[in-house]
């Protein structure tokens, strides 16, 4: 790849971000003109004017609550899909409208976990999924129900937590100061693994094969992407500011998460076609001043954009919500900023420690479990960008028919929605993810074999 290839690609994905996020707009613009709140915005408008009325997470599930049995009703009724007064906009807009919007789910990611955010926009996705199949009133009132009392559950701890109950050992200020900071600190340190993981490889890689001048391309593209997460953070929080959702958010991530996906394969076979020392050896002495070397390092350093910029703007977004939270409690912007420096130093020692360590081991090993990391955080990323496309994105409901029913929770597997382990990896009980996901891993395993099997008979 040569650099105007990569410029062109750079710029290539550039227009296609602009273009999501212009369909986004105005696939999700429409204004809310029926009677009661289509949106978290509208009735927060109208309940708290002023600024006085704490609106409590139970609030917000009392008026998703109400905004489901108007979609019932509706349905029940027998009114047109479409439009304000058609049956299908209150299910919709149940999720991306308020469950999101009101910053229902980044508090649950924060303060609970991030395999409960995933457990509940699981249950969105089979809520609509009814809804769009025709399934009877009972079935669909029945996944209604079910979602309402998951949501119901995460309120009662979060308006604890807050000092919006009574609960006197959940809502104490220096408790809820050191939940933030906790919160804070686990998504630093969750949201910066994956990248500081791929970029610490790909830096252990380039000095333990005495390139490092290449560790500027990795470095300039972390750079680039943190100045790139933060004007994008500020162009999603305008969108989402304007049409009452942030479904443009979800979409950015997933398509952003595709095209990583895509050059961390590539990269991977890379790398493994290098696991031999005299195949290492060869390449350097063949290729180290030609255009090829640098079209490698060029998709280093995409690399490390994408794995950079893909959450960053989440992260900055996150840090918003908490800073916005921190007056109302004690030692509150202490708590946010100590969990944010925290956070960013256990990143760091984390990039230390895969450098250091990692270009200690020997060059087979280290070839090889390089290349494995690549191809596993590939497949990590195909599963979460397909879900932030079709379950959070919105997609699979849009499309609907056989692709919606893919994006359902596969029953024998739903234990998998509340596994934190299996979220930070991008393992969903859907088809809509799992079936990339399986078809990706065996041609990553058969080409590692193939790859593997070669040497000794080219060696030979």
């Amino acid at each position: 790849m040569k650099q105007g290839t990569f410029r062109k690609i750079l710029c290539m994905f550039l227009l296609l971000i602009v273009s999501v996020g212009a369909f986004s707009l105005s696939a999700y613009a429409e204004g809310d003109t029926a009677d009661y709140y289509l949106s978290y915005k509208k009735y927060s408008a109208a309940e708290n004017p002023d600024g006085t009325k704490t609106i409590t997470y139970n609030d917000i599930t009392d008026q998703i609550s109400n905004l489901l049995t108007e979609g019932v009703r509706r349905y029940s009724a027998g009114a047109e899909r479409e439009g304000d007064d058609g049956y299908y906009k209150p299910f919709t807009n149940s999720y991306g409208f308020w469950y999101e919007t009101s910053g229902f789910e980044k508090t649950v990611m924060g303060y609970i976990s991030g395999a409960r955010v995933n457990e509940v926009e699981l249950q969105f996705s089979n809520m609509k999924k009814a809804v769009n199949n025709g399934a009877s009133v009972e079935e669909i009132q029945s996944e209604v129900d079910k979602l309402v009392s998951m949501l119901r559950e995460d309120a009662d701890i979060l308006d604890g937590l807050f000092g919006y109950s009574n609960d006197e050992e959940t809502s104490s200020s220096g408790g809820l100061a050191w939940a933030t900071f906790a919160a804070v600190f686990g998504i630093i340190l969750r949201e910066g693994l994956e990248a500081i993981l791929i970029v610490g490889a790909m830096v252990a890689y380039l000095i333990k094969t005495e390139n490092k001048k290449g560790t500027v391309y990795v470095y300039v593209g972390a750079v680039l992407a943190l100045a790139a997460s933060v004007v994008l953070a500020i162009v999603l929080y305008t969108i989402t500011s304007g049409t009452s959702n942030s479904i443009p958010q979800e979409i950015t991530e997933g398509v952003t998460a595709l095209l990583a996906v895509a050059v961390l394969i590539y990269v991977s076979n890379w790398m493994i076609s290098k696991a031999e020392a005299d195949a290492w050896t060869g390449y350097i002495s063949g290729k180290v001043s030609s255009s090829a070397d640098s079209g490698k390092l060029f998709a280093l350093g995409f690399t490390s954009f994408l794995a950079v910029f893909r959450e960053g703007a989440e992260v900055i977004l996150f840090c918003q919500q908490y800073f916005s939270r921190a007056g109302e409690m004690q030692h509150g912007f202490l708590a946010v900023f100590a969990g944010i420096i925290l956070g960013l130093a256990a990143v760091m020692l984390i990039f230390v420690l895969i450098r250091v360590f990692g270009v200690k081991i020997p060059l087979k090993p280290f070839f090889m479990a390089t290349s494995i990391l690549m191809a596993i955080m590939s497949i990590a990323f195909l599963g979460s960008g397909m879900w932030e496309l079709f379950l959070d994105g919105g997609l699979a409901e849009k499309i609907g028919g056989f692709v919606q029913s893919l994006a359902g929770t596969i029953p024998s597997l739903s234990w998998m929605s509340g596994n934190d382990a299996l979220a930070f990896f991008g393992i969903y009980p859907t088809w809509i993810t799992l079936g990339p996901q399986i078809i990706l891993t065996v041609i990553t395993v058969i080409t590692f074999v193939i790859t593997i099997v070669r040497k000794p008979k080219q060696a030979d």
